[in-house]
């Protein structure tokens, strides 16, 4: 049992009332820790937030709580939801907390106040988001609340985060890099100024499966997919892993890594366009793990929706850092996958999570600026790496991690 465990032991409580927001994650955080063992979760949602008590509640079945949803409150009336919260907490056996972060501030000021006066002895708290603390709220207003460091008592998976938002992920993401040398090759070759052989049979494969124009089509498809052979780095790489030197990288593909999809040389040619960086930077995090005390990592995190997509991901307790990978070094795509970041980083993690772009930008700094003013993001939450550091990138994001 971790510090935090022994240290909130005081205030746990036989019920446990959690008011449901759109983010369920501090929610779990608290029933893991406030929570008697044989106790009892009590979910108090709005209209709004009823599917994510339901996420909740099946999460919680996962782990084996109690838990119930009550009736859902209407929070546009202050006296409903202090009426509601009286009649939940005053009816109930044991011992009653009450934790507000997910509540609106209408929703968390009655239901405080409801709770105190049907129990004096309830136990009220919240989560710091910026300390990563849990705060006992003796209600007072002196100063004596307890503040107690939880930031790695509660351990849940990426994938159980994202779950918990109502999002089903395509497959289980990869944690373990794809073609990792042949990745630290093409990042050597880039930072050696060498022309990558493969350009123009990308644009065929795009061309193929994007439906370009039929004459632009049939211009790019006249360019023959390269032989390893032309690119002497990259066929060293691929021969250790039993490429013949005459294989063309269209050959390959149906025999490296991909070769258990249907459309192995496609993912092969976004794989080489770009997504080898993810493969780089999961590497990146995998040395780093032990140090910054990751307990869980990963790339290619897509919904089967088709509207939710990570990059490389990673938990420290129950504190998200997501990054975005790029190659490009155009300012406006950068700046469209930090945003895009950010705001998924955000949903799934909370205030709490924190978000990197790790791309080939010539000047990272302005483009955090920029992308800082134009969005007014707090610049504590939102890190941007660019060519320069990727000479040395698993220091970089270690020192980025054990900031936050």
């Amino acid at each position: 049992m971790s510090e935090a465990n022994e240290k909130l032991k005081p205030y746990q409580t036989d019920n446990l009332i959690l008011l449901v927001g759109t983010n369920p994650l501090p929610n779990y955080v608290a029933a893991r820790l406030l929570l008697k063992p044989n106790g009892k979760i009590h979910l108090v949602c709005s209209n709004d937030t009823q599917s994510i008590a339901r996420q909740l509640e099946q999460q919680f079945a996962r782990d084996e709580l109690q838990s119930e949803r009550r009736p859902v409150i209407d929070e546009s009336k202050p006296s409903g939801i202090y009426n509601a919260i009286y009649q939940i907490a005053a009816n109930m056996q044991g011992s009653i907390g009450l934790h507000y972060t997910g509540g609106t501030k209408a929703m968390s000021v009655h239901a405080h106040r409801a709770v105190k006066d049907a129990c004096a002895n309830a136990v009220c708290s919240y989560l710091d988001a910026h300390e990563l603390k849990m705060v006992i709220d003796d209600g007072m207003g002196d100063g004596r609340d307890d503040e107690i460091p939880v930031n790695e008592a509660v351990t849940p998976k990426l994938k159980e985060v994202i779950e918990l938002h109502e999002i089903t992920l395509k497959k289980d993401p990869e944690q373990k890099p794809i073609l990792l040398e042949a990745a630290k090759a093409i990042k050597a070759t880039i930072e050696s100024e060498q022309e990558l052989p493969w350009r123009k049979w990308l644009q065929t494969r795009r061309a193929e499966t994007e439906g370009f124009s039929k004459k632009k089509g049939a211009e790019i498809k006249k360019t023959a997919a390269p032989t390893l052979t032309d690119f002497p780095i990259i066929q060293q790489v691929f021969a250790r892993l039993g490429a013949s030197p005459e294989a063309t990288l269209e050959e390959w593909a149906k025999v490296a890594e991909f070769k258990t999809s249907d459309d192995a040389i496609p993912k092969f040619a976004k794989w080489l366009e770009g997504e080898w960086l993810d493969s780089f930077v999961l590497d990146c995090l995998r040395q780093i793990a032990v140090e910054c005390r990751l307990h869980d990592y990963g790339m290619d995190f897509a919904s089967n929706a088709g509207k939710f997509q990570f990059d490389v991901a990673a938990m420290r307790g129950y504190q998200l850092f997501a990054i975005s990978c790029t190659t490009s070094q155009d300012k406006d795509l950068c700046k469209s996958k930090l945003f895009e970041a950010y705001v998924r980083a955000k949903q799934m993690g909370g205030d709490e999570a924190r978000v990197a772009l790790v791309s080939y930008h010539p000047d990272p700094q302005t483009l955090l600026t920029n992308f800082l003013n134009e969005w007014k993001y707090s610049k504590a939450s939102v890190r941007v790496f660019g060519k320069d550091a990727l000479t040395d990138l698993p220091m970089h994001l270690r020192d980025w991690i054990q900031s936050n």
